[in-house]
């Protein structure tokens, strides 16, 4: 039995920003796909070959480029995993399609732009092609109150797929602010901002320390992040979101966790800002498809499908959404509690090798 193969997201994407650093993953979690294979589609022998479209964009207003991934169905009779690591039967020629990007504001279009390819954003090793993958972007300056369309225009048959998104506001940390008291062995109740059309958030907190060789002083700069919700948090009907479910002592044990023991060093913190939380907000487009892509726990194993792209024949597939981001840094320092005696006192942390901030060689008094 022939099978027509679609690369389809529901497994895994990495979404791509203008650092090529931030990752959001979903059950992932997001634009770039670093993706598995997770269904395949039966077809008659006698058929004709069915041109299946799939494309993966999370835009962003504050990223300087906006990338999209773009791949088609393919039909082998050998392994059709190991046919997947061949560009020619993943991506369009370049001359096939047009990708366009629109933009709408009050139900009418004003920008219009047909979108450039890039193979410069290396991708790790897996099924697909790789180092080199082939993408295509953006770098519009995008505005949080217009709704933006991509077109994907078969250039072959002229038919045209598409999906749009409206964009993810900005929006603010309310509590905490400056300082985190990070020994509080009970849970601390977060606030934030509703942003508009955002559906779902979540929250992470990255530590920031320097590593300072013993017997050469040279210094190498780290981070260790974690993702605070265990769920995805859903957006509030009033004009701010509680979040309530971390315990800021456990802050120490995921320090104890990620961090090696290592005598030939010693480690600071990474200015007295060294915490930073960050938290993201999806759209429902993207809340929509993490529910379907998440592995269900039921005994009922039905693999749901989830695709905002819209084609005359239903041979489009993928997701077209939008996130944002806000973040604070905060101190870790004794003003609000013994944040930096426990880091460097604590039996629990001492074999980690800490000193305290001001014995830093980056501490602004001592350079």
């Amino acid at each position: 039995m022939v099978r027509q193969w679609a690369p389809d997201g529901c497994a895994k994407f990495q979404i791509m920003t203008n650092n090529m650093k931030k990752t959001f993953t979903i059950g992932l979690m997001c634009v770039v796909a670093s993706i598995l294979f997770s269904q395949c589609h039966e077809i008659d022998l006698t058929a004709d070959f069915k041109d299946i479209t799939i494309s993966y964009g999370i835009l962003n207003a504050q990223d300087d480029i906006h990338y999209f991934k773009i791949y088609r169905g393919y039909i082998t009779d050998e392994n059709a995993l190991l046919e997947a690591g061949d560009w020619d039967n993943v991506y369009y020629p370049v001359d096939s399609i047009e990708v366009r990007l629109e933009e709408y504001r009050n139900g009418k279009i004003v920008r219009s732009a047909i979108l450039d390819t890039t193979t410069a954003v290396m991708r790790e090793e897996g099924y697909f092609p790789s180092p080199k993958q082939l993408l295509y972007y953006s770098d519009w300056k995008l505005d949080n109150e217009s709704v933006y369309r991509l077109v994907i225009n078969r250039r072959t048959t002229g038919d045209e797929v598409y999906a749009e998104t409206v964009m993810v506001g900005d929006f603010t940390i309310v509590r905490p602010i400056y300082s985190w008291n990070m020994t509080l062995n009970q849970p601390y109740k977060m606030r934030f901002s509703q942003a508009d059309n955002a559906a779902m958030y979540d929250v992470f907190l990255t530590f920031s320390y320097i590593e300072v060789d013993n017997a050469t002083g040279a210094i190498e700069h780290k981070k260790i992040t974690k993702r605070l919700n265990g769920d995805y948090i859903r957006a509030s009907s009033s004009s701010e979101v509680s979040f309530n479910s971390f315990t800021p002592e456990t802050f120490f044990t995921t320090i104890i966790q990620a961090i090696e023991t290592n005598p030939n060093v010693t480690r600071y913190t990474d200015t007295y800002y060294c915490l930073r939380l960050t938290i993201w907000a999806g759209n429902k487009n993207y809340l929509t498809y993490r529910e379907v892509a998440t592995p269900s726990s039921s005994i009922v194993q039905n693999n749901l499908e989830y695709t905002n792209f819209i084609s005359e024949d239903e041979s489009a597939y993928g997701l077209l959404a939008s996130r944002n981001y806000t973040y604070t840094d905060l101190m870790l320092d004794n003003t609000s509690g013994h944040n930096e005696d426990t880091l460097v006192l604590s039996p629990r942390t001492k074999r980690l090798n800490f000193d305290y901030y001001r014995h830093s060689p980056e501490f602004p008094g001592l350079k």
